[in-house]
């Protein structure tokens, strides 16, 4: 992939038009269920990944990634697997815990970061004894700890700076 750089609304309609097209044609009013939003949203942003490069629209309607818009499909899939990897197996989070922190992390980490992360979930777990002992000492941290945060940090669905960045596009 040429280094498009993308915003992490282009990587959900990126990422929700490749679950879409496993399944078959890709129509801009199942984007707008998958996302849950509405199809003249869905209808605008087209345009916007059109122009980047990342999809094109057929005359019948149909949405196809282009093959920079599978990469980064596919780059961004395989964050996920590895945030989650990292969240459920080495973290010892419930599936519905991590999934919103996976959505969240996804868009913001680089690929030297996801290479490291990579690097310590294929270690962690090959290694049981290692992950035992961690699991332990995050329990015993829970307890000592608990996890609840009046503040909430890191729990806005769109943070300020990130609605004004892409309405500007």
């Amino acid at each position: 992939m040429d280094n498009i750089i993308t915003t992490p609304a282009q990587e959900n309609y990126v990422q929700a038009i490749y679950h879409l097209s496993q399944k078959g044609p890709v129509r801009p009013s199942a984007v707008a269920k998958t996302l849950g939003v509405k199809r003249a949203s869905v209808s605008k942003y087209i345009g916007t990944l059109v122009d980047r490069g990342l999809i094109t629209h057929e005359p019948r309607g149909e949405l196809i990634l282009t093959e920079s818009g599978l990469e980064l499909a596919k780059s961004i899939l395989r964050r996920e697997r590895c945030l989650t990897s990292l969240l459920v197996d080495v973290c010892n989070m419930s599936v519905e815990d991590a999934e919103p922190e996976v959505h969240r992390l996804e868009h913001l980490i680089s690929d030297e970061v996801l290479l490291r992360l990579e690097t310590l979930v294929e270690f962690a777990c090959s290694s049981s004894g290692w992950l035992k002992r961690l699991h332990l000492r995050m329990a015993a941290e829970q307890e000592r700890f608990g996890v609840h945060n009046p503040v909430k940090v890191g729990s806005t669905k769109v943070h300020q700076g990130q609605r004004q960045e892409e309405s500007a596009e």
